[in-house]
């Protein structure tokens, strides 16, 4: 089994990038056949207009249920009032199983997600110590911080930081897409972290199969390697293990 924990699905409202107006299931459905990957985790595109973003991702689901799980999304300001409303749809109603965030979340993101107990995926480009009060505030939520801190980033201390918190909090767990120097994944496995480590690709805009290589090649022990491929985000999602 694995089960790829960070592609991208769905529409957004601007036409300037693609994580800003499209992102097609098929491509990423087709390349996980490929790449022998079973399932994945799907995340809303865009920066607004989450209502909706949130209901395609379900539909989108809907027509695949044996291959997709989804999240919601929502932003912090544009949603400022309405985030218990909008992850009680999500949640109960279109039956997402985590969020999704870009920058740090809040208390009133952090009170709801308290509740359900489910997944937050952050992405907090490169500035992670401040989830440190996060996960010490909400111990109940799972926190996995996006590309083991930051997107195709090459800053030491970002990646330090956030093995960190992840050994220093029970909650707070990190994905492994675009993490292109293979050296802070050896370190994670060194620094005994397999347990918080996560499989994600960030497609369709980054290839799983290349991401797919890299934890291939650090020639883990074959329970390592189920944990990091699908052991340890089954369990954040309520799957059997």
């Amino acid at each position: 089994m694995i089960i790829d924990s960070h592609v991208h699905a769905g529409t957004a409202d601007k036409l300037l990038a693609p994580w800003e107006t499209a992102a097609d299931i098929d491509v990423s459905l087709q390349r996980m056949d490929d790449a022998g990957i079973d399932k994945a985790v799907i995340l809303p595109i865009g920066s607004g207009n989450f209502e909706r973003r949130n209901r395609e991702t379900a539909e989108i689901v809907r027509r695949h249920p044996d291959r997709l799980f989804g999240y919601a999304k929502l932003s912090q300001t544009e949603d400022a009032g309405r985030a218990a409303a909008l992850l009680k749809e999500a949640f109960e109603k279109l039956g997402l199983r985590g969020l999704k965030l870009h920058g740090h979340p809040n208390r009133e993101i952090m009170d709801v997600m308290s509740r359900y107990g489910k997944p937050l995926l952050v992405d907090v480009k490169g500035k992670v110590y401040p989830l440190r009060h996060v996960a010490e505030s909400y111990g109940d939520v799972p926190i996995i911080i996006a590309h083991m801190g930051q997107f195709l980033g090459a800053r030491g201390e970002v990646r330090l930081t956030t093995l960190w918190l992840a050994k220093r909090f029970p909650n707070v767990y990190f994905d492994t897409s675009t993490v292109s120097e293979h050296a802070w994944l050896e370190e994670a496995v060194r620094e005994g972290l397999s347990h918080k480590m996560i499989f994600g690709s960030d497609g369709p805009g980054c290839h799983c199969e290349v991401e797919l290589s890299r934890i291939r090649a650090l020639r883990l022990a074959p329970e390592d390697e189920q944990r990091v491929l699908w052991k340890n985000i089954a369990g954040l999602l309520g799957e059997p293990t």
